[in-house]
């Protein structure tokens, strides 16, 4: 497959993780910053343009991957759906419903795919929860405390952005997981400019509640930070990990009323294995679990959150 990459920010990033995957034939980088591209063309070997009409027009590239800033995802979405290409797009796939589903619309009129690197998917902690709950291994979840904690490393995360700039995750699983809940209650306090902290509160008809936390108050010194606590009929799962500069520290745990055990799973990249079922997926021509639908459903769940938001 022949890939075009739309962005030089997290764009360097994807062009690495595709030089990797052996599927990939080729791949081409586009940005508007002329030193930028040339320092990604001579660490990656790829091949780089500042004309973004050779990408999209180029008829042998099989995907295009949208790495540009969330708020002008729908003008090159939907041009690379109206030149024949499946799309990648990274998260926040849009900041509101209409954008969205623009795209949604595009994809359906042009027989298009568009896919959306909601990557917590494929973290394994996350995976091993989701299969817990599938396979009913202990009993019903009753309880999910699920957080994402960071320093200020990603810009201003203020009540009017941390919602769907950073939760987004955790939504996207949460969607996955459960499904729509029944009820939402949120709030969210932002004593700096561009720092804030958000609580949601979501009930299901099983009859679980989950608390989902966010926060970007935190001291550039700290962790960033995520994790859950996982109460069930027959067992309780703790996860946590804290990704410093120059180290990371995770544990997840098992509990039951017979033991405690530590539980290992096998180290994947997330990205990567997201990269690769969005490949499979573009070429068997089949949606899989990162499609468009279902970064529609987290993104209205997070404005919905955000709506409900009661702020001190």
């Amino acid at each position: 497959m022949k890939i075009g990459i739309l962005g030089t920010g997290f764009g360097a990033y994807h062009a690495r993780l595709y030089k990797n995957i052996s599927s990939v034939d080729s791949i081409i980088i586009y940005g508007r910053d002329k030193e930028k591209l040339e320092k990604i063309s001579i660490e990656t070997g790829i091949e780089a343009t500042n004309d973004l009409e050779s990408i999209i027009s180029d008829k042998s590239i099989d995907l295009i991957d949208v790495c540009m800033p969330s708020i002008i995802h729908r003008e090159y979405v939907i041009g690379a759906l109206k030149n024949g290409k499946d799309v990648f797009c990274e998260t926040p796939v849009a900041l509101n419903l209409e954008d969205a589903l623009a795209m949604k619309k595009a994809s359906n009129r042009y027989g298009k795919k568009v896919y959306v690197d909601n990557f917590i998917k494929f973290e394994p902690p996350y995976r091993y929860l989701y299969n817990l709950v599938k396979y009913n291994k202990l009993g019903k979840l009753k309880v999910l405390h699920i957080k994402r904690k960071t320093p200020p490393i990603w810009g201003k995360l203020g009540l009017d952005k941390i919602v769907t700039n950073l939760m987004i995750h955790e939504f996207d699983f949460i969607s996955w997981l459960l499904g729509n809940p029944e009820n939402i209650s949120s709030y969210g306090i932002e004593p700096k400019d561009g720092e804030a902290h958000v609580e949601a509160i979501l009930t299901y008809n099983s009859n679980t509640i989950v608390n989902i936390q966010a926060s970007s108050l935190i001291p550039k010194y700290h962790a960033f930070t995520v994790g859950y606590e996982a109460d069930f009929e027959y067992g309780t799962i703790e996860y946590f990990e804290n990704g410093y500069a120059d180290r990371t520290e995770s544990s997840l745990k098992l509990f039951t009323d017979k033991k405690e055990e530590n539980v290992d799973l096998e180290s994947k990249n997330c990205y990567e294995e997201a990269f690769k079922h969005v490949l499979e997926c573009s070429k068997s021509n089949i949606y899989g679990i990162l499609w468009l639908d279902d970064a529609i459903k987290s993104l209205r769940l997070a404005l919905e959150v955000k709506d409900k938001m009661i702020t001190f």
